[in-house]
């Protein structure tokens, strides 16, 4: 019994030692799988917290940035951006211009959209600022701070835009010509006037066709319409004839068109001067014979003298030559001796005389020139029988 429970114990004993040996083969051969699984599952916890603090930090710059961007617009920020201020002219044009213009404000001041209103009736000035005055205390205290910028135009636009100046800006669209504006210049204010003459000219052919009878006729010669697809296209059409246009001009060239128009009005004065002098000769018409003016019986085609009438010597060698002036037309003197013409000459020299001056004579006695302070005696004292001979010869008188 003794020696059977020892070898049990011995059995045991190696059983024990083997199973050991066997687990710790078991395990050195299991170690780098471990290892493996371990280090991996490490590196999905890392790359976990990882993704999660990057995640978080994200998330705390969106929120930085959206703070920095939603950072409210003060009133100074939106001031140095330098809106137009208004000042209440019932222009259309000019009402819109502004419109825009504080719009355009408002994106690069980042201007919010319960602030627009406060900010934009700043720049409101003299009648314009009466107005918002006005239109204010009607709305009250509690709807103008609420007021949307949208709310606020419609009224605005009502006031500072009405009707009757739109139908005036549409009239004078539609008789709108260029003359000594720049093709720039007159540009401007056809833009300006056509955002209101949407319907006149609302298509781009219809403004294109506009433009094109506004130019002048200079302009027009050299430009075709139908070619251009935009208004563009067709202003700068017009400005490459313009710069021609000058440089023709430094050149000292000149166009054709405007040569032949120069030369027909000065056809005009000259028949304007032919038919005053046909009537300062007189009302004796032309003869439709010869074309000169005269009385009597034509003898143009006839033998013989123009002045008698008698054949056998021509009417410069006229024996009995006819004197007729040329200037009343009336037989018996020639023009140098004309009656009317004396007369004339005559009336002629007395309006050119100047009246002469009339010399004027003063005589006072010689007591009273010796009395008076402003007369000057320029007798030389000689002898007393001379001074007394001169006086008597003067009378008892001085002239002065």
């Amino acid at each position: 019994m003794t020696d059977t429970n020892e070898d049990e114990a011995t059995r045991q004993e190696l059983l024990k030692t083997m199973i050991s040996e066997e687990i710790g083969r078991a395990m050195q051969a299991s170690i780098p799988h471990l290892a493996q699984e371990v280090e991996s599952h490490v590196l999905e916890v890392v790359e976990s917290m990882m993704a999660s603090k990057m995640d978080e930090l994200k998330g705390m710059i969106n929120v930085m940035q959206e703070k920095k961007g939603t950072r409210k617009c003060t009133y100074k920020e939106f001031m140095a951006c330098n809106p137009l201020p208004f000042k209440g002219e019932i222009d259309p044009i000019a009402c819109q211009r502004w419109i825009a213009s504080t719009e355009a404000v408002f994106i690069r001041s980042h201007c919010e959209k319960e602030d627009q209103v406060m900010f934009a009736t700043g720049l409101l000035q003299l009648r314009a600022k009466d107005w918002w005055d006005v239109y204010s205390k009607e709305l009250g205290e509690e709807k103008v701070q609420v007021l949307t910028w949208q709310e606020f135009k419609e009224p605005f636009l009502k006031y500072h835009c009405p009707q009757s100046a739109i139908d005036k800006i549409q009239e004078d669209f539609l008789h709108l010509r260029q003359k000594d504006e720049t093709i720039d210049e007159i540009t401007n204010v056809f833009l300006d006037k056509l955002k209101f003459c949407k319907d006149i000219a609302g298509t781009e052919r219809m403004k294109i066709n506009r433009y094109y009878g506004m130019l002048k006729a200079e302009y027009r010669e050299f430009i075709i319409p139908a070619k251009c697809e935009t208004l563009n296209e067709l202003i700068d059409l017009a400005r490459d004839r313009e710069i021609e246009i000058r440089r023709q001009a430094e050149r000292g060239e000149k166009r054709v068109s405007e040569n032949v128009s120069s030369s027909i009005p000065s056809k005009k004065p000259k028949f304007q001067d032919q038919s005053k002098k046909d009537k300062a000769k007189g009302s004796i018409p032309k003869c439709k014979t010869c074309g000169k003016l005269h009385t009597g019986e034509c003898l143009k085609g006839k033998k013989g003298c123009y002045n008698c009438g008698q054949e056998g010597h021509p009417y410069y060698r006229c024996p009995n030559p006819s004197r007729t002036c040329y200037n009343c037309f009336q037989p018996g003197h020639i023009k140098a001796e004309c009656p009317k013409l004396q007369q004339k000459t005559d009336k002629e020299a007395r309006k050119e005389e100047a009246p002469r001056a009339k010399g004027r004579m003063f005589q006072i006695t010689t007591e009273e020139a010796k009395d008076h302070p402003n007369v000057v005696s320029g007798v030389k004292e000689e002898s007393s029988s001379q001074v007394k001979q001169q006086g008597d010869q003067d009378r008892g008188k001085s002239h002065v």
